[in-house]
């Protein structure tokens, strides 16, 4: 009866699934559906009464219960709109209506954005799970240990790539429950507090795959008690920065054969013990600290087929370690990645040997001369990747041609010269094409019209100077990269550029006009600099959009409002071109990523929106050089990241604030010249130690020089941990150009002046007053130093004979007096000096750097000064030493009363001594004195008669 009862059953359950599901499990799905964000509407299908017929929905054939719920989204969209921006990504909550699934094994949820949620606890209690994949889906917090109970699972994948959430892991304790566990990936999952993470993992006994890549771990233990990953095939911990050697326990993996420590700060040897790895087929060294390799490290990887040694610290000849290979790795080696060490030497007698190789990375070294023949006639490759290298010879279509499986292609920044001919058509499809500076000017290369596999096209700096030909947009439907700089391309652009896959797209310093056509909605890297296109700047939104730089044109009219949009902008450059209006009041409310700001040199008006400092990430900010107004929005002091502050030759009025010097304190370049600004300079300057221009001249700045200047303490660079270095990766960028007046001249400084070695200080054209204070002196690094056009009174400290850096010296057009101290000739860097129109005296200092300082016109206006080289000549020629205290200008002035009394009296007793000692003088000076009184008596007399008889007259 047993066997029919279950046949019944089963007959029964599979005419209930035949016309639709259960009903819990339909109003469980339902539920989940409600408490969801799908704007793509994506769950269309969740309508029907067979809920095993909905999209993502996987029902058993023989029980009816659902298995399955598979919602990925599209990983095309990864590529256009990263960390978390994507438009079709499922959102909101998660219903814990799950939990009614309880035959469900398999739940994906990857690829969407959950990330105002953490992984639900409620997931621990799916007990029959063996696959869960949160991958991508941006979920927030710590990972809940409640995952633990899933002891059935054999697949668990949190990574959270693309995703710009902070999910952590403090605690692996739950992990060692998982023992049926085989796939583990928990790569971009922050566990920098773990500690116990290796001792969890290695109580997973059937343990294949694990991937801790980029999980900001920064220890790792050297060895273990005992081993228990046995099995492991795969372990991938790339992108840490783990300090330490190799650690020991490595070496017990005998089943591995994929290994990857990439990009870490692994240092030491590769040692003997590496040949214990006999299954290695890919092993990842590259982006370390080594000093080298034991000569045995790779005697027994027979199987090895990818070998990455990038940007290790490699030097020498690359023969040499090359040799270290043993034949039968030589020959059964794929993939070789040498990329960015300081490998010397040529390719002839040992890449030609090779010949399974697929795929070559030599690029960044300082290799030389010509390719061998046999390197172009090896069989298999399909990658070869040789730029920035010092390569010579030609190439030709001959060459080329043998490569018939070829699909990437990187000769650039050598000196090879290209001879091929326009209707050459290549026996391959190429994916990636990158020949920048390789002379295939002055034409467009037409044999690229049949590459229609095309991904990457990268042609700059080759002399073209004709138009782009109208099939290059159409050329590929994968076209995503084309980067065709520094050329002399004339002409327009077609009226329309909307490719659908373009997402880098650089036509800067060409010679391009016109208007810029519509764009791509992919795009995310754009940059038409140094053209001469006019027009308004498109209005398009273009949501990936993450630099967009535009600089050195002619654009015209207001910013558009779409540029509020793209919420992953990070470079915006629209300086040198003609706009004007306000800046848009919404720029910078979703741009929580942008870095670069360079709006300078346009007719921008209007006052500086606080929305640009509400998400404080900007790192340089270049206004200058427009109409702007108003004060400098408060809430830029949130802006703890701010690099350079550039404000000058504009219309800013008020103060300059405290919470520069209090909260920008990785400022290097702060410039508000040309402006408004009144009051004091704030003493808080002083506290941005990494500051090297400060420029606030041609101001209404009134008050002394505050006495803390002195304490700047010129710090070279920014921190390390700068959002400049770790979000700007590889793109060239630079914004922020600041002019400094040295040497009498304005001189423009580099954009990333965080790079630049000059320091400078301009406080021109004030109404500075009070004395140059003595703390000055301390300024030691200081290369230029402008106090002009204020009205400082005392002395030249003699402390600025400190400065031993100082090149320029510019005190003209203040009141200060005394002597100049000799303390000046000791700066053996000084080359311009001005001390003109003030109240300076004495002789000018003579000796070392001050002779070369011969031209009269630095200190005219001071004419009191003698000496060369002016044409006025001392009394002396000895040189007054005068150093320099609070009370100097007191104690000279009461020197000279009584010099004045003393010579007075000498003068007097003089005089009378002289009319004592001789008779004849004395009777002729008291005769002058009567005859004079008796002149002087008849004259007033006479006078005073005349008055009396006017007065007689006019009474009758």
């Amino acid at each position: 009866m047993a066997p029919i009862s279950l046949l019944l059953l089963t007959i029964a359950i599979q005419a209930f699934s035949a016309s639709g599901c259960f009903e819990t499990e339909r109003n469980a799905l339902l539920a989940f559906k409600a408490d969801l964000i799908d704007p793509r509407n994506q769950l269309a299908s969740w309508k029907s009464q067979n809920c095993c017929t909905w999209k993502g929905v996987v029902c058993s054939n023989t029980t009816g219960h659902i298995l399955k719920l598979n919602l990925r989204n599209s990983y095309d969209n990864i590529n256009y709109f990263p960390n978390s921006k994507r438009p079709s990504a499922l959102g909101g909550k998660i219903s814990p209506s799950l939990l009614l699934l309880n035959h469900l094994e398999h739940l994906d949820l990857s690829l969407n954005n959950f990330s105002e949620i953490r992984i639900p606890e409620f997931f621990g209690s799916l007990k029959n799970l063996r696959y869960l994949n949160l991958s991508g889906a941006c979920f927030s917090a710590m990972v809940p240990p409640q995952l633990g109970n899933l002891s059935k699972l054999h697949y668990l994948d949190l990574n959270s790539l693309h995703c710009d959430t902070n999910i952590r892991v403090d605690n692996f304790l739950w992990l060692a429950h998982m023992s049926s566990l085989h796939y583990l990936d928990i790569s971009s999952v922050n566990m920098s507090f773990a500690t116990d993470w290796l001792q969890a993992i290695n109580m997973l006994p059937s343990l294949k795959y694990l991937d801790m890549s980029t999980t900001s771990l920064l220890t790792i233990p050297i060895s273990l008690p005992f081993i228990n990953i046995t099995t492991l095939r795969v372990l991938k911990i790339a992108g840490n920065s783990i300090n330490s050697t190799l650690p020991r326990w490595l070496w017990n993996l005998t089943s591995i054969t994929h290994l990857d420590l990439s990009s870490n700060e692994f240092h030491g040897f590769i040692p003997d013990e590496l040949s214990c790895l006999k299954s290695l087929n890919v092993l990842s060294l590259g982006s370390n600290n080594f000093k080298g390799m034991s000569p045995k490290a790779f005697s027994n990887l027979c199987s090895l087929n990818t070998l990455d040694l990038r940007r290790v610290g490699f030097s020498g000849e690359i023969n040499k370690w090359v040799e270290r290979l043993p034949s039968c790795v030589q020959q059964n080696l794929q993939k070789l990645y040498f990329e960015d060490n300081k490998l010397s030497g040529n390719l002839s007698s040992w890449l030609e040997r090779m010949n399974s190789l697929t795929e070559i990375d030599l690029s960044e070294n300082s290799l030389n001369r010509t390719i061998p023949i046999g390197v172009w006639r090896l069989p298999n490759l399909t990658r070869l990747y040789l730029q920035s290298n010092f390569f010579e010879g030609t190439i030709t279509e001959v060459q080329l041609s043998h490569l018939q499986r070829l699909k990437w292609l990187d000769l650039a920044y050598n000196s090879f010269n290209m001879q091929i001919s326009h209707d050459w058509i290549p026996p391959f499809q190429l994916k990636a094409l990158h020949l920048a500076s390789c002379n295939l000017g002055p034409k467009f290369p037409t044999w690229l019209q049949g590459q229609t596999q095309l991904e990457e096209l990268g042609l700059s700096n080759n002399g073209i100077n004709e138009m782009l030909p109208n099939w290059l947009w159409n050329i590929s439907s994968s076209l995503a990269y084309v980067h065709i700089s520094n050329n002399q391309i004339k002409g327009k652009l077609p009226l329309s550029l909307d490719h659908g896959t373009l997402r880098h797209l650089n036509l800067s310093s060409n010679q391009l006009e016109g208007p810029v056509p519509a764009l791509p909605q992919t795009l995310s890297i754009l940059d038409l600099s140094n053209n001469f296109f006019t027009g308004p700047i498109p209005n398009s939104t273009l949501l990936s959009l993450r630099y967009l730089l535009l600089s050195n044109n002619s654009f015209s009219g207001c910013i558009p409002f779409s540029l509020c949009e793209p919420t992953s902008l990070a470079v915006l450059d629209i300086s040198n071109n003609k706009l004007s209006g306000e800046i848009p009041s919404c720029l910078g409310m979703l741009q929580d990523q942008l870095l670069v700001l360079d709006m300078m040199s346009n007719n921008l008006s209007g006052k500086v929106p606080t929305s640009l400092g509400e998400k404080g990430a900007l790192s340089i900010l270049d206004l200058s050089n427009n109409s702007l107004s108003g004060e400098i929005p408060s809430s830029l002091q949130y802006c703890t990241q701010l690099v350079n502050l550039n404000l000058g030759y504009n219309n800013f009025s008020g103060t300059i604030p405290k919470w520069i010097g209090e909260s920008l304190l990785v400022l290097v370049v702060l410039s508000l010249h040309s402006n408004g600004f009144s009051g004091s300079i704030p003493s808080e300057i002083a506290q941005l130690g990494y500051l090297r221009v400060l420029d606030l001249s041609r101001n209404n700045l009134s008050g002394s020089i505050p006495r803390s200047i002195g304490k700047l303490s010129w710090k070279k660079g920014v921190p390390t941990d700068h959002t400049l270095f770790s979000k700007y990766g590889s793109f060239e960028v630079s914004a922020g150009t600041v002019y400094l007046v040295v040497k009498g001249a304005a001189r423009e400084y580099s954009k990333l002046l965080y790079l630049s070695e000059s320091i400078g200080i301009d406080l021109s054209c004030n109404h500075l007053n009070g004395e140059i204070p003595d703390e000055i002196g301390d300024l030691q690094a200081l290369h230029n130093l402008n106090l002009s056009m204020n009205q400082l009174t005392g002395h030249i400290p003699d402390q600025i004979g400190k400065m031993h850096a100082l090149e320029s010296l510019d005190v003209a057009m203040n009141m200060l007096s005394g002597t100049i101290p000799q303390s000046l000739a000791a700066l053996n860097s000084l080359s311009h000096l001005n001390v003109s129109y003030n109240n300076l005296s004495g002789k000018i200092p003579s000796g070392y750097q001050l002779q070369t300082l011969d031209d009269p016109s630095i200190y005219i206006g001071n004419p009191y000064l003698c000496g060369p080289p002016t044409t006025q000549s001392c009394f002396t020629n000895e040189t007054i030493h005068v150093f320099s205290n609070g009370h100097q200008g007191r104690f000279e002035r009461l020197w000279l009363y009584v010099g004045v009394v003393l010579g007075f009296i000498m003068g007097f007793w003089i005089f009378c001594g002289v009319l004592l000692l001789s008779r004849s003088l004395r009777n002729a000076y008291f005769s002058a004195i009567d005859g004079t009184y008796d002149r002087l008596y008849v004259a007033v007399a006479l006078t005073l008669i005349r008055l009396r008889r006017r007065w007689r007259g006019n009474v009758v």
